[in-house]
């Protein structure tokens, strides 16, 4: 490698690498509102809040090493052309192509990655992520209960004292006000116990009590207690396991990539249907492919030549990839529903992409004239001038009339 291409190869790792951390930072941002709420009440929040991070960053990275390739390697053209160095470069003979050759590295060696991080990294993580937030309401509830507070839940509202012997609480009382489906008061049901084990139904939310020792009074309207059943142990809201998460695989979302090509027959996890298993796994390898392409459109869109350079290209660059991530996750889901082959949608966008690609870079390395986007903004401006020509003579034809 010469050293004009070690200089861009430096250039373009360190524009990536910055705006990778940006990216994921700036993405984190909102995530973490959500991520403090959910840990307020753990017993320790700094642990899990940082446990549910690390388990976001594969996810964030997917999303982030796109963008800052393509504007990486943008913004490292358009410092070259506008210190001159792309002018002395071609004029020394170094074509636009061999120019690209440090991009082309850099794509290759992060499509490798994006293929372990989509395929394996984002859908165990996506599941640890799951299975902390799990367990870190079911520590949020227990949290509440033991400051010796009334916490209301639906139609019931709890108190239970200080933390007992073994991991449970106590004692509890539960007051439940029942009501019919017009909201009229029916009756009312008390629920006394010595001890308690509080968790959390993963879906419904409503907290789940597993009770020991207790006792439950029912008072109609009347005023009467009509119940007084003991118990040495009882079920509130249902029941759950507390030491258990349910097993990877509920989504496609939370399968590895060699688990999606293993089960393209619905032999692996048959809870999972065929087109959105297919779909899902010609999306994690378009994207991978999509790394490939955009050197091509970057290096175009950075080029700048002459007195007025221009930086549309991170602009038109941003725009085009988030609508790109848009249309592949379009064709997914047509994909899934079975209205178009799991791979047409997706692999016919990767396709138009790479001929636009090859267009625009052939335009720009092989045949002399403007850069893309310089002629596509002198054709914007043609077009507001006429525009501008077209009202002052809408203008000069209603003040003739009046």
């Amino acid at each position: 490698m010469g050293r004009l291409n070690r200089y861009l190869l430096k250039q373009a790792i360190t524009s990536i690498g910055g705006l990778v951390i940006f990216a994921c930072l700036v993405l984190l941002l909102e995530r973490l509102l959500r991520i403090f709420e959910v840990v307020s009440n753990s017993t320790n929040p700094a642990g899990d809040a940082g446990s549910m991070v690390i388990n976001l960053l594969p996810y964030y990275l997917g999303m982030a090493v796109p963008m800052a390739l393509l504007l990486g390697v943008t913004i490292t053209i358009d410092r070259f052309s506008r210190s001159s160095e792309l002018t002395a470069a071609m004029g020394a003979g170094v074509s636009l192509f061999h120019m690209t050759k440090p991009f082309i590295l850099i794509a290759v060696i992060l499509s490798g990655i994006t293929v372990f991080i989509e395929g394996y990294m984002q859908p165990v993580g996506r599941y640890n992520y799951r299975q902390v937030v799990h367990v870190v309401k079911q520590q949020s509830f227990t949290a509440a209960l033991r400051e010796g507070t009334f916490t209301k839940v639906g139609n019931r509202t709890f108190f239970a004292g200080t933390e007992s012997e073994g991991a449970g609480i106590g004692p509890i009382f539960i007051y439940e006000r029942m009501v019919n489906d017009k909201n009229e008061y029916i009756r009312t049901v008390l629920t006394t116990a010595n001890e308690g084990q509080l968790i959390v139904q993963e879906k419904t939310q409503e907290p789940v009590l597993q009770l020991a020792a207790g006792q439950s009074y029912t008072i109609e309207q009347g005023r009467t207690l009509n119940d007084d059943l003991s118990f040495e142990s009882s079920d509130v809201a249902g029941t759950a396991d507390i030491n258990r998460f349910r097993s990877r695989g509920d989504d496609e979302r939370e399968m590895t990539s060699l688990e999606l090509f293993q089960n393209r027959n619905g032999t692996l996890f048959d809870t999972i249907d065929q087109n959105t298993n297919d779909a899902a796994l010609h999306l994690r390898l378009a994207r991978s492919a999509l790394l490939l392409i955009l050197p091509f459109i970057a290096v175009p869109f950075g080029l700048n030549y002459g007195r007025n350079p221009s930086s549309a290209g991170i602009f038109i660059g941003v725009v085009l990839l988030v609508s790109l991530q848009k249309a592949l996750e379009f064709a997914q889901s047509l994909g899934a529903s079975g209205t178009i082959p799991p791979w047409a949608g997706i692999w016919g966008i990767i396709g138009l992409l790479a001929a636009f690609a090859a267009y625009i870079f052939r335009k720009s390395a092989y045949k002399m004239g403007q850069p893309p986007l310089t002629s596509f903004q002198h054709y914007i401006s043609h077009l507001q001038g006429l525009l501008k020509e077209k009202l002052a003579a809408l203008r000069g034809t209603k003040a003739n009339v009046s």
